[in-house]
């Protein structure tokens, strides 16, 4: 999938980069998923279990890894851009295709942390179960109606906007060298994250670890990605809304 999104030249070293990367990630995480019902696997907790600092080292790793795999694919046409531009050489430009990507990685590693703290006080409050899906309906509802209005805030539509446009990005966005493939980089991360964050909490109500789940979600953030319209997005926002509601509501369960 990752590499039918690669135009031309720049398809053979990229695209298979991009492919290996998220092949071993989704392998791992195939590992993990496997491991967390063992109550001897380090990332099997209980509710009743209070998380130690490994543990928490554990499942930021677990998340970051995740962060790889879910969102390479739905970069890679930006990725793609970047490098064909860096390799063309006109009128000096000069660039780093691999600092633009752990650049990049860089930014969602960041938000894996994030992510952890937020499964940790979940974790705590007996609101998430082992596997880091919601036990609470109410609560779960409210994170899918959270995400659902998101889909239609401004924030969202001008970051999403940029994150489908890889010329524009590149275009108003462009600095010489390995600083500014960096600086590009990190940009291009915080875009995804600011597109893609509310998304990524519906692990919360889903299960962290149900792949299932975590391979819609990742097809869904490459649907909206690569889809030139609202359409989706808006009709992804109402399911979303709808139904959270519904959980609220004690109707979905």
């Amino acid at each position: 999938m990752t590499a039918a999104l690669l135009p031309g030249s720049v398809r053979s070293r990229v695209g298979v980069g991009l492919i290996a990367v998220t092949v071993t990630s989704w392998a791992y995480l195939l590992l993990v998923s496997t491991r967390m019902g063992d109550m001897h696997s380090p990332l099997a907790k209980p509710m009743t279990s209070a998380w130690t600092v490994t543990d928490a080292v554990l499942m930021w790793v677990m998340w970051a890894v995740m962060m790889v795999g879910m969102m390479l694919p739905s970069a890679a046409p930006m990725i793609s851009a970047y490098a064909k531009t860096a390799r063309s050489h006109t009128h000096g430009i000069h660039g780093s295709t691999g600092s633009f990507v752990a650049s990049y990685l860089a930014v969602w590693t960041g938000f894996a942390a994030i992510a952890t703290g937020a499964q940790w006080l979940l974790h705590d409050l007996a609101v998430v179960d082992m596997m880091g899906a919601s036990t609470n309906h109410r609560v779960g509802g409210l994170i899918l109606l959270a995400a659902g209005g998101y889909q239609f805030t401004t924030f969202k539509n001008a970051c999403l906007r940029q994150c489908r446009a890889p010329l524009g990005f590149l275009l108003s966005e462009w600095r010489d060298g390995k600083r500014g493939a960096i600086i590009m980089g990190a940009k291009h991360g915080t875009l995804c994250v600011g597109c893609c964050w509310a998304l990524m909490a519906m692990l919360f109500v889903l299960g962290v670890m149900n792949l299932w789940w975590v391979a819609l979600i990742a097809a869904v953030v490459l649907v909206e990605k690569v889809l030139p319209f609202q359409a989706f997005s808006r009709l992804l926002g109402l399911s979303l809304a709808g139904w959270g509601a519904a959980l609220i509501l004690g109707l979905g369960h």
